[in-house]
């Protein structure tokens, strides 16, 4: 057993354990980081930037979103059911914590939106190739690690923590194990867990959110995201929070979750249409835009699916008119080599993407009733010619069928991972069930969120990389505090 001694142990070196890591460095303590992985960065590696609001690139864009304004939208949104002190002390820092990410030499594009009707707090970082999209965000991380260096954070990598120590109600340190067998037992006076949630862990998922991985849950399933962190503080005590997925549309194609199919953005413009497993329109499309709504309409439907529709007209239209809701995640012309894309892709994935010559031909493919189609498509013809849509839809959007081809695509219920599991205070203090402190021990990024009220504010994009950043760092801060104070 290797023994060391630290002011505080941080599990994991995600954003959020990064960004504590960073914090309480800066404020003068000792600090080791255990990482499961053998590099640091977690789900950052994977993102593009995290929310602010009121910050300087915003300020230059001329966005002129206030702290107030954006808090009380965010509150009246999730109806006032989460921790309104923790969603305030979040947003009042966001700002500050991208300049103090630029002072370490992270580099933004700009604050964006992520469609039309959201907000631009999404500060998409600039990746070493200057070109934007998926995974951007890793450049961030890297910057973090430079940084942590710089200030004497010990990493030990492929070592993940096994045990939280405790005495007498307090955190004395962590038990880890690396990869070489070597065991560490970090004395410490605070801990703080970061590892990320539980979503790549298909029993905690099932359990404590009744989804079904690959079934009816298309989760990133990021590498070693599997609930430690969570199992460790209810081993010492912790009180279980309120657990979710972060639902957005599930990509059943496996290309299209990681922007080797830009085909896929098609299916989320305003004119292809939207059925269940009966043949029955569903929602306007416009509304599905915003990933979370999507989410949520195809989670009350028949088999949790729901099948976007288009014909060789529409593409050809989305073609000469681009897009309605352009993509910064998939950049390029969706409509590019759509037919051959298409018929490969329905080649690889039966079940999930569809090529047709007939609507009968397609419903038989799906396996929903072609009568119930064939009604739907006429009467939303109709809609279209008479530019009135029964659910609102925007009369921009409506685009008929007129003939050719049929292509569909199968859209599940799908997460950028999981939010909560690991019961906090607006300190960021861990706490039992019954809201007794455990001194020393602090929870930050998805392990503790639950900001949100069932389903994520998609119209505050970067908001859960915002908010693993803002909590690690509070939380270090608050760890600082209570090490100084004892």
């Amino acid at each position: 057993m290797e023994k060391i001694t630290v002011d505080v142990a941080i599990i994991a070196a995600g954003p959020a354990g990064l960004a504590a890591a960073a914090q309480a460095a800066e404020d003068g303590l000792k600090v080791a980081v255990f990482e499961k992985a053998n590099v640091a960065g977690g789900a950052a590696n994977m993102g593009m930037g995290p929310f602010a609001v009121e910050s300087k690139l915003q300020q230059r864009g001329m966005v002129n979103l206030t702290k107030e304004e954006a808090f009380k939208k965010f509150m009246d949104y999730n109806h006032w059911k989460v921790d309104a002190k923790i969603v305030h002390d979040y947003f009042w820092k966001s700002a500050e914590t991208i300049d103090w990410l630029m002072a370490m030499g992270v580099e933004f594009f700009a604050a964006m939106k992520n469609f039309p009707e959201s907000e631009p707090t999404w500060h998409v970082v600039k990746p070493e190739n200057g070109v934007p999209g998926m995974r951007c965000a890793g450049a961030m991380a890297r910057k973090m690690v430079e940084h942590c260096n710089e200030l004497g954070v010990q990493f030990f990598y492929s070592t993940p923590a096994t045990k939280i120590l405790t005495e007498d109600g307090k955190v004395t340190g962590v038990l880890a194990k690396g990869a070489d067998g070597t065991e560490y037992q970090a004395d410490a006076k605070a801990v703080i867990i970061a590892t990320g949630g539980f979503a790549t862990n298909p029993e905690m998922v099932k359990e404590y959110t009744g989804y079904t991985v690959f079934q009816d849950m298309f989760d990133f399933m990021i590498p070693g995201i599997t609930g430690d962190g969570l199992r460790m503080a209810w081993e010492a005590g912790a009180g279980k929070g309120r657990m979710m997925m972060e639902k957005i549309p599930g990509f059943t194609i496996a290309e299209a979750a990681i922007g080797q199919l830009p085909q896929v953005m098609l299916f989320f413009q305003g004119g292809p249409i939207a059925v269940n497993k009966l043949g029955k329109r569903v929602a306007s499309e416009e509304a599905m835009q915003n990933h979370s709504v999507c989410a949520n309409i195809i989670d009350i439907q028949p088999e949790r699916s729901v099948y976007r529709i288009a014909d060789e007209k529409m593409v050809r239209y989305y073609s000469k008119h681009g897009l309605d809701f352009p993509s910064e995640v998939m950049p390029g012309d969706p409509t590019e080599n759509f037919d051959e894309e298409w018929t490969q892709a329905a080649a690889r994935y039966p079940g999930n993407a569809f090529v047709a010559d007939s609507i009968a031909d397609l419903a038989r493919q799906i396996g929903m009733p072609a009568e119930a189609l064939e009604e739907t498509i006429e009467e939303y013809n109709d809609m279209c010619n008479e530019k009135y849509d029964e659910f609102g839809k925007n009369r921009r959007y409506l685009v008929p069928f007129r003939g050719g081809k049929l292509y569909a695509y199968r859209m599940s219920i799908g997460a950028y991972g999981s939010l909560g599991g690991i019961k906090i205070n607006s300190d960021y203090e861990v706490v039992t069930e019954d809201w007794k402190v455990i001194e020393g021990l602090y929870a930050a990024g998805n392990d503790a969120c639950e900001i949100y009220n069932g389903t994520y504010d998609y119209f505050f994009p970067g908001n859960t990389m915002g908010f693993a950043l803002n909590s690690g760092r509070i939380a270090a801060e608050n760890a600082a505090d209570y090490i100084r104070r004892k």
